[in-house]
């Protein structure tokens, strides 16, 4: 019996250490798997990013931006995947493949030539100049000569490159001239500011596109606080003066646009008041809502608050414009008991339908926009502002909607601080926009989203409805807004 217990103690023994063997085996297989796997991981970022820059250089959070709306995941996210503790301009700056220039990062075989003079090159824009020039101008005149900006080729801000220039002098406001042109001209002719909305000329003359204080006194001008108390009382007092007169059982009213956002700027303010009216029926609206608009339009022209007020049917609406400048869309719709009871109407009545319950679905969107912090309102204003200083062919104009959901997006994925970088963001977004797919779950799930929208380029979904996507090709052309976004400057 001692042999018998000896023998299995061997047995025993010789099993536990080939299980060792074979655990330590199984671990540097695993490490092995991992290692390739983070390998690949690396190998394909690699492959994304490049692809990204190809065209043209980005800053690390252009390209973290670009990164996130094109393959749906934030840039960190993926450097965790491949096992990669560093930021992304560590990861970039240790990638042959790529290289970091002014701040920008670009494939390595592509990045423009700095061997440029250019003091030379500055020297001869202004001599073409009568020696003298804005500086917001002779900026963008040496982006189209060189393919690279200023700031890019020196390290520096225009103004504080010319400031410590021997060669260049800033002569009064936003002006640079030649050291010897200077020197005759000891001051120039600034022009009285202006009563009328803000414009490029009036406001932003010699301005940089990261010229914060800019933006900021910008952002006064076409919105200050009693701008935005005074279209409130605008719109309260239209409200009022409907109520007096119609003779529908209204439930409540619903302040949305714009103005009822809060994101509205001079010369471009609009509003939605909708009307949720008891007793309407939930079905069959594309036969009830014309006969209805118009005889409200025949009550509201008894109205004494309204008889200097033109109110024109339209096909789901009334429009008005009041004070000259405030626009006002007027729809009825019926009771809902909440955001759930409305998309399982249009569930019901199938997704086609779901621009007919755009009205009940007003008040959700208002508050996710409305919610939103100051920083990001004000970035919607700055592009509103960039939007109407363009001119847009017909379906090419990009909605309130779609500018705000960008700045929203571009302050959720950036956070980037300051307004200039905010509105570079944005327009390094634009430039792509015909790629852009990007989706909400504040007020629905992923998985509800109407399928064939999935397959829509550009898609920027609705946060509030699942059947919408606002940037649908069928009604907007985002063609004019690429261009726009690739070849301006946000203050020339």
């Amino acid at each position: 019996s001692l042999g018998a217990f000896r023998a299995i103690s061997k047995l025993s023994e010789l099993s536990s250490r080939q299980l060792l063997t074979q655990f330590q085996d199984c671990s540097q297989t695993r490490d092995s798997d991992s290692m390739c796997t983070q390998n690949v991981e690396i190998t394909k970022l690699v492959e994304d990013l490049s692809q990204l820059v190809k065209d043209r250089s980005l800053t690390s959070d252009e390209l973290g931006l670009m990164y996130a709306f094109k393959h749906g995941s934030s840039v960190n996210e993926a450097l965790r995947r491949a096992g990669v503790e560093e930021k992304l301009e560590g990861f970039v700056s240790g990638q042959k493949v790529f290289s970091k220039v002014g701040g920008r990062i670009g494939l390595a075989g592509e990045v423009p030539s700095r061997d440029v003079d250019v003091v030379r090159e500055v020297t001869k824009i202004l001599e073409a100049n009568g020696g003298q020039m804005g500086v917001a101008s002779l900026c963008s005149r040496f982006i189209q000569m060189h393919e690279e900006s200023l700031s890019s080729m020196t390290g520096k801000r225009p103004a504080e490159y010319f400031e410590e220039s021997d060669d260049f002098r800033l002569i009064g406001r936003g002006v640079v001239g030649l050291v010897a042109q200077s020197k005759r001209e000891s001051a120039v002719e600034e022009t009285e500011p202006s009563t009328k909305p803000a414009s490029k000329v009036a406001v932003l003359a010699g301005c940089t596109d990261r010229d914060e204080e800019a933006y900021l006194a910008l952002h006064e001008k076409i919105a200050g606080r009693s701008f935005g108390s005074g279209v409130a009382r605008c719109l309260q007092s239209i409200v009022k003066a409907v109520s007096e007169v119609c003779f529908l059982n209204v439930h409540s009213v619903i302040r949305g646009g714009s103005i009822g956002r809060g994101t509205a700027i001079t010369g471009c303010e609009r509003a939605e008041l909708i009307f949720m009216v008891e007793g309407l029926p939930r079905q069959g609206q594309e036969k009830w809502v014309r006969p209805l608009l118009r005889s409200v339009k025949a009550v509201l022209s008894l109205s004494d608050a309204l008889q200097n007020v033109a109110v024109e049917l339209r096909d789901e609406s009334l429009h008005m414009v009041v004070q000259d400048c405030v626009s006002i869309n007027m729809k009825f719709s019926p009771v809902f008991e909440g955001h759930s009871d409305t998309l399982a109407e249009i569930e019901k009545q199938g997704p086609c339908s779901q621009r007919l319950f755009g009205g009940a679905l007003e008040r959700e969107m208002t508050q996710f926009v409305s919610k939103q912090r100051g920083q990001v309102k004000t970035t919607m204003r700055l592009l509103k502002w960039w939007r109407e200083e363009q001119e847009w062919s017909v379906m090419c104009r990009p909605s309130d909607d779609v500018l705000e959901l960008v700045a929203i997006y571009v302050w959720q994925r950036t956070n980037p601080v300051e307004q200039w970088k905010a509105v570079a963001n944005c327009m390094t977004l634009m430039c792509r926009f015909d790629e852009v797919r990007i989706v909400w779950t504040n007020y629905y799930r992923k998985d509800a989203i109407w399928k064939p929208l999935l397959a829509q380029r550009p898609l920027l979904m609705s946060p509030v409805n699942p059947y919408k996507n606002v940037a649908a090709p069928t009604e907007f052309d985002c063609s004019e807004l690429m261009a726009k976004a690739a070849s301006t400057h946000f203050f020339w």
